[in-house]
């Protein structure tokens, strides 16, 4: 059942990477240079960024199911909706319709480790949602291939939005299924107030936002890297999407599996997942040393390096609000962490884009690799000022 909800994470990640993969396609149709690519993914990022804690509050509110469908048919019928679009303004707002919806993505599947996990599972059990996203991405890459040869790059939007709402009635069938909520003496009610004003709840949005530029970059431009830099073809770019996200799914279960076994042998929940969150920050430092890469294939090794440590960071990163403020109010906990992903896109992606215009992807490797240290700063700093808890 828990992994049949995780599936949602495959749809989500394959509406929002399908453009992505038909993106140098469409972008020759259109004309657009990197920069304003970057200004279609700034849409996204400024509605993912108001959405995402309205759409925390709305699944504590009405529920795990409910609130899942609502937001996974939304987000669908405004994916296929790009391929209706005939210019830079149209596609920037069906993409920014899809945030909205994709917003809520993450924090259902905190709420569903939450529901159903015991805590030292959680990270592990959150690592399936990166199941999800290597299922999702790959499925673009694929998805995106085969509809450019045969069918146009606007076709890819149809069928991904269609697989989408195929997994709705999927999972109204599993959760009849669902076994007893797992209780934890945790799980009782945090008041939101009190969540926004602690102080680590601000070391964790802040954490997150340090931390993704690894996943930004290389989930939204690494097709664009391989083709700007050692002159493939996009067909050629999208096979080696698949390799990436297999090192990141690996690099999940990893950061679960270590923090799982620290917590297992006495540590406290958040330390150990700090702990685990520093070897990724020194990890993702590699980097760095991409643009020295010689060829395709170096440069997919070091990509993946700082990949698996930036995969096995984000699982604890994520799973931290979970064990601070427990269950009532897990989806809108999180959600603040994803507002803080639309935040970073808010500003990163065009000047991605306009940095890749004027001196190629080298001088955004070497920005995106050191930021995660501060972030494990910032968690060390705020982790003795927690929240009060408060009943609900």
């Amino acid at each position: 059942m828990v992994s049949i909800f995780y599936l949602s994470s495959s749809v989500n990640y394959l509406d929002r990477q399908i453009l992505n993969a038909v993106s140098p396609a469409m972008m020759g149709e259109f004309h657009l240079n990197y920069e304003q690519y970057g200004w279609v993914l700034t849409g996204f990022g400024l509605l993912y960024l108001l959405s995402s804690p309205v759409m925390g509050w709305f699944l504590d509110r009405v529920g795990l199911n409910v609130g899942t469908a609502v937001a996974l048919t939304w987000w669908s019928i405004a994916g296929m909706a790009r391929g209706f679009t005939s210019g830079l303004t149209g596609l920037m707002v069906s993409h920014g319709l899809v945030a909205v919806g994709e917003s809520a993505g993450i924090p259902s599947t905190a709420k569903a480790a939450q529901t159903y996990l015991r805590q030292e599972e959680r990270a592990i059990g959150s690592s399936m949602s990166q199941v999800g996203l290597v299922i999702g991405m790959t499925l673009a890459s694929f998805i995106a291939n085969f509809c450019i040869a045969n069918w146009g790059w606007r076709s890819a939007f149809f069928v991904a939005g269609w697989l989408g709402l195929l997994w709705i009635p999927l999972w109204w069938w599993a959760s009849k299924k669902a076994p007893v909520q797992v209780a934890t003496p945790e799980s009782s009610g945090y008041d939101v107030r009190a969540i926004l004003k602690a102080p680590q709840t601000w070391g964790y949005i802040v954490a997150n936002i340090l931390s993704l530029g690894i996943f930004l970059f290389w989930t939204g431009w690494a097709n664009h890297y391989f083709v700007r830099t050692f002159q493939m073809s996009v067909y050629d770019a999208n096979r080696l999407a698949p390799v990436l996200q297999f090192v990141a799914l690996i690099g999940s279960f990893s950061g679960g599996w270590a923090s799982m076994r620290l917590i297992q042998r006495g540590w406290q929940p958040l330390a150990a997942r700090r702990r685990v969150y520093l070897f990724g920050a020194l990890g993702m430092m590699m980097s760095a040393v991409v643009p020295l890469a010689p060829s395709p294939l170096w440069a997919v090794v070091l990509i993946s390096v700082s990949y698996f440590a930036s995969s096995a960071a984000s699982v604890n990163l994520y799973t931290m609000p979970l064990d601070s403020y427990g269950g009532s109010s897990a989806a809108f906990a999180v959600s603040l962490l994803t507002g803080g992903y639309g935040l970073l896109q808010l500003f990163a992606s065009p000047l991605i884009g306009r940095v890749a215009d004027q001196y190629g992807f080298a001088p955004v490797c070497v920005a995106v690799a050191f930021p995660p240290l501060l972030a494990y700063l910032t968690l060390e700093l705020t982790k003795n000022r927690g929240a009060q808890k408060i009943r609900s």
